[in-house]
């Protein structure tokens, strides 16, 4: 009989303890969402459209929201670069927003951002950047690539490049500050460009208000077209 009463004196207290851990497991589980903390700079993005994409997934438990498919529909958003999700005891689901900072227009209606990534704003935007880069989307990042190199080598003679083409049968074409035209083509681009940067360095510049564009695509020269002003003070 005294062992009984040891035992029950035991195991009640422990069931009771179990069935309240299980009622605490219970609510705290089923607990809803109660809180969604947004944090981080944002122009462009819809928040309208942020706040219907987020809401189908925030429709569970605290502790069943999938925090994977929240993100990746987040991010769906053009002008979203990344989304942090995590979930903040006891029931908040903070959302860390990096929206993407335009650097370059992209053949006309889109857009490219700093880490040199093509996308479409979603809407017409107006903000001049001064730099337009055209190409096909497969080659946009090797016409990043070139643009960085390019512009830095160029701005050592105190010129900058606002306009690159890549022509669908890989030749480039340059637009400089200077409103001069340089067609490069396709091949030995590294040394076509020095050959642009010596004859600008030594000629080219004093006449940069004449020139209309400059044709490095020879073996060893380069040809120049003037603008229709200069020739005719010329004939005069």
């Amino acid at each position: 009989m005294a062992r009984f009463t040891f035992w029950l004196k035991v195991i009640v207290p422990l069931g009771l303890l179990i069935i309240l851990v299980g009622f605490w497991l219970n609510w705290t589980l089923a607990r809803p969402v109660g809180q969604v903390s947004i944090y981080g700079e944002v122009q462009y993005a819809d928040l309208d459209k942020l706040q219907e994409r987020s809401l189908p997934w925030l429709d569970d438990a605290f502790w069943r929201i999938d925090l994977k498919g929240l993100k990746t529909s987040l991010e769906q958003d053009p002008w979203l670069r990344e989304v942090v999700v995590n979930r903040v005891w006891p029931d908040q689901i903070r959302l860390e927003l990096v929206e993407r900072i335009p650097w370059a227009h992209w053949n006309k209606r889109h857009l490219i951002d700093e880490q040199g990534k093509g996308f479409n704003p979603g809407f017409e935007y107006t903000k001049e950047l001064n730099r337009h880069i055209y190409s096909k989307k497969d080659t946009l990042a090797e016409a990043v690539n070139f643009w960085l190199d390019l512009d830095a080598l160029l701005q050592k003679s105190n010129l900058r490049l606002t306009e690159l083409h890549h022509e669908q049968r890989g030749a480039w074409q340059l637009e400089l500050n200077t409103s001069i035209r340089v067609l490069v083509g396709r091949d030995n681009i590294v040394n076509r460009v020095n050959r642009f940067l010596w004859a600008w360095q030594h000629w080219l510049e004093a006449e940069a208000v004449n020139l209309a564009s400059v044709d490095l695509r020879y073996p060893n020269g380069l040809s120049v077209a003037w603008h229709k002003s200069a020739l005719l003070n010329i004939k005069e």
